[in-house]
């Protein structure tokens, strides 16, 4: 009878537990930041967002922050998350493999390409035996660079006298306006940062169409009333002043400096997949 009764009284115990575990939701998010921030920098950038998305849903939201890409697919693939954030190939890949859709995005990317101001370059074709500063094939602006590049007829292992490949943007831009390289690829971002503070010395010689960047995708197996909510609350989430804070809270990653999210769909980053592809053939990744 005791025996009985320490079991009934468990169950007690721990049903509030389990309900509540139920109501979880686990948020997976990539924030695209290098490994240069510390864990409690990320979780005060990104939990505003998860309590905003966890009172839309009426669920609480906890997050899992890592910069691992191979760790995000990994619990993706698990079924660990409910929702996911991270950059454009973790977003397409996300799709694809565990069929997690993209609901709302953040700003799209492009490659910029800037020369100073008088230069002789006028168009992507007079680039031919420049010397070119190119951004990081490991990111996704260097690779549209290379794209960008070859629709014009301009071959980055051909038509160039010099070939450099930087980390960081903002370096880039340094050496340009030091006359080291003719030409840079950066972001849009750091382009109108770049012209902001060099009024007159800066040109935009050309600039890629631009493809979605990150994003915030559901798991397919979420109730369609919760994605429901969920997607209405990203989609306006720049109407409201606690949507505003919560974006205003993301200061690093791919997801800072957004002032509101668009609605997106599978099908343009599976597009932008596929332009991806073919650019990573034409600024393959370095032998070692």
């Amino acid at each position: 009878m005791k025996a009985k009764r320490f079991i009934f009284m468990a169950a007690l115990l721990l049903l509030p537990f389990n309900l509540h575990a139920a109501d979880r939701l686990m948020f997976g998010i990539n924030p695209g930041a290098y490994g240069s921030e510390d864990q409690w920098v990320l979780r005060d950038s990104f939990q505003p967002l998860a309590d905003y998305i966890g009172k839309a849903a009426g669920s609480q939201v906890r997050t899992d922050i890592t910069q691992s890409f191979k760790t995000i697919d990994a619990h993706a693939g698990k079924g660990r998350y409910d929702l996911l954030m991270g950059p454009t190939n973790v977003i397409a890949e996300a799709y694809k493999v565990s069929g997690f859709y993209p609901v709302a995005k953040f700003k799209d990317l492009a490659s910029v390409l800037l020369v100073r101001e008088p230069s002789p370059y006028k168009t992507i074709a007079s680039l031919k035996g420049s010397r070119i500063g190119m951004v990081s094939r490991k990111t996704l602006i260097g690779q549209l660079a290379a794209h960008l590049l070859q629709s014009q007829g301009v071959m980055l292992n051909r038509d160039f006298k010099q070939v450099q490949e930087i980390n960081f943007q903002d370096t880039l831009v340094s050496l340009l306006l030091e006359n080291s390289v003719d030409v840079v690829s950066v972001g849009p971002k750091v382009a109108g940062e770049a012209l902001k503070a060099h009024p007159g010395k800066l040109r935009v010689l050309a600039k890629a169409d631009p493809v979605p960047g990150f994003a915030i995708s559901l798991a397919r197996d979420m109730p369609p009333e919760q994605a429901k909510k969920i997607t209405e609350a990203l989609v306006t989430i720049g109407d409201n002043a606690s949507g505003k804070a919560a974006l205003a809270a993301i200061t690093v990653g791919g997801g800072a400096g957004n002032t509101h999210l668009t609605k997106t769909s599978s099908a343009e980053y599976v597009k932008a997949m596929e332009l991806i592809g073919a650019a990573k053939n034409l600024y393959p990744a370095q032998t070692k």
